[in-house]
């Protein structure tokens, strides 16, 4: 695997695989899978595709990736507002159930490069709802455990915490708790890229229990081990 982009500011994750083998998961970004060289299958809602050169994965997907004697290209987007949706519409992609699938797709290449400027130009990860805003920005800025997080971000914006958890939902595309894990995990993977610490203290640091708490939330957000993204510690220019 190949980091290219690991940017939590714009919310941008770009890699590439030789090989991959992701087990069922479902992560808050939107995922842009390209096959560069061989096929790819994917399973979602109870149906396995093979054959796939091409998938949009919208967040909160569970979905299996796997892919052999295959190069991929996998761009991943925080996108809370509707630039990115809009994009898709003008552009008559239709994420039916949560994914946009092609066996064949002569423009694939053209339109992950597309999806990739307009991810670096434009500004996808702000949500049209200040409250929404407000409750990002005090989970990425406090170290909070989830079950003191609702009241505190309740208390914040002055919304009951069904109403709160509705709304989150509804503009970031996962639960706050979910979204609680990956702020977590970025943080984790990002100290460890740019950093010499260990797995153990970055584990502590970003707030999981322990070194198995960091794994075990790993596989569910993204699929594969830690080790995946650990063996790849430098980023490519």
């Amino acid at each position: 695997m190949t980091i290219f982009d690991f940017d939590i500011k714009k919310g941008i994750y770009r890699f590439e695989f030789n090989d991959l083998n992701a087990e069922s998961h479902s992560h808050p970004v939107t995922e842009i899978v390209n096959a560069t060289h061989g096929t790819f299958s994917l399973e979602s809602n109870g149906q396995g595709i093979e054959n796939l050169v091409f998938a949009i994965i919208d967040a909160n997907t569970q979905h299996k990736l796997v892919s052999q004697n295959c190069t991929l290209q996998l761009l991943m987007v925080e996108t809370h507002n509707l630039i990115l949706p809009n994009f898709f519409k003008k552009n008559g992609i239709d994420l039916k159930n949560g994914v946009f699938l092609k066996t064949d797709f002569a423009q694939k290449n053209r339109l992950f490069s597309k999806i990739k400027t307009l991810a670096l130009e434009k500004d996808l990860k702000t949500p049209t709802d200040k409250r929404i805003q407000e409750c990002i920005e005090f989970i990425q800025g406090n170290e909070i455990e989830y079950t003191d997080l609702i009241t505190s971000l309740s208390s914040r914006v002055f919304l009951s915490d069904s109403r709160l958890s509705h709304l989150f939902k509804e503009h970031v595309g996962v639960s706050i708790k979910k979204y609680l894990v990956w702020n977590k995990l970025r943080q984790a993977i990002n100290q460890y890229l740019n950093t010499d610490t260990n797995l153990t203290d970055v584990s502590l640091q970003s707030g999981f229990f322990d070194q198995a708490h960091l794994s075990n939330s790993f596989k569910n957000v993204l699929g594969v081990s830690p080790s995946t993204v650990y063996n790849s510690r430098i980023l490519q220019s």
